[in-house]
């Protein structure tokens, strides 16, 4: 084996990124360890959504001749690293670099720099490597969720004079915009990343759902992905405008988008909810994705 690393260049590469983490879920199941359980959806939403500087041209390959191996993806004071549930042994090599990028370096909460990397808490390979390399695991992290079963899925309730529909391309793409910068303001979505989103290769407008109010507005929405490879859709990301919370619109926005999954020929559905997130955590839970495993952060502090 002749394992070689160099930085992202082209679409092929991205090709191969995606490829990667489908083969990943496809050999290990859900979760997928050596993906960290990221997926096709997370990995286009990131791309087509990265602030300036933070996005694919940073992403590091590494390969067995041409075989993609492992990637990373640089950003945000953190590095996320996924690798081929057969050469996790790549790991030390992605890890040694990492610490040389000071994109992937944060401050903690006692004000001590270093380099963050994630890892689930049931990963024991990753786990243990993390550790003998002098990183420490933090309280931050987030919670991986699943449904496992889609047939008995409730038909969505709505408040009278609201409806669910999908996105209808440009003309929605403004309200479709405030929707998602209320939920999660302070936000930096705007209306070109989500152009960007709608022209990325998992995207489907028919998976792309809002509920609209008696008047017009958007009230809530999620944007679901599908593997169809695996049969998994993934939600990224699900929120409702703060003028219409408390009325079950997420809820059954899910409930909509599980059932439109499972049309195309999914038997299970994913989401990533921060830990010590209360409303998150209901909403989650009410439409049955307990979790199954928590993605942790890790600090390896600088000097």
């Amino acid at each position: 084996m002749a394992i070689h690393s160099r930085s992202f260049e082209n679409e092929s590469d991205y090709a191969q990124m995606r490829q990667l983490l489908i083969d990943g879920f496809a050999i290990s199941g859900v979760p997928a360890y050596s993906t960290v359980s990221y997926t096709i959806g997370d990995l286009d939403w990131w791309r087509w959504t990265a602030n300036p500087g933070y996005g694919v041209e940073n992403a590091h390959l590494w390969f067995d001749d041409d075989d993609l191996l492992a990637f990373a993806w640089l950003g945000g004071g953190q590095v996320d690293l996924v690798t081929h549930p057969h050469y996790q042994d790549v790991l030390p090599l992605m890890l040694e670099w990492s610490e040389e990028q000071p994109l992937a370096r944060m401050v903690d909460k006692q004000g001590r720099t270093g380099t963050r990397t994630w890892s689930l808490a049931g990963d024991e390979f990753r786990t243990k490597a993390l550790r003998g390399a002098g990183y420490e695991r933090t309280d931050q992290g987030f919670c991986f969720r699943r449904r496992a079963d889609l047939t008995d899925v409730p038909p969505p309730q709505l408040p009278d004079g609201f409806r669910i529909r999908h996105v209808l391309g440009e003309q929605d793409l403004e309200r479709r915009v405030d929707v998602h910068r209320d939920a999660f303001a302070p936000s930096r979505m705007t209306v070109e990343k989500h152009r960007n989103v709608m022209r990325s290769l998992t995207y489907r407008p028919e998976l792309d759902l809002i509920v609209e109010a008696p008047d017009g507005a958007f009230a809530a929405y999620c944007l679901a992905w599908f593997d169809e490879r695996n049969r998994f859709g993934i939600f990224e990301p699900v929120g409702c405008h703060s003028s219409y919370r408390q009325r079950g619109l997420t809820k059954a926005v899910m409930y909509e988008g599980m059932k439109r999954l499972r049309q195309l020929g999914a038997t299970s559905a994913l989401v990533n909810s921060s830990l010590g997130a209360p409303a998150a955590t209901a909403l989650y839970e009410s439409v049955g994705m307990p979790v199954v495993d928590v993605t942790y952060s890790w600090i390896k502090p600088m000097g």
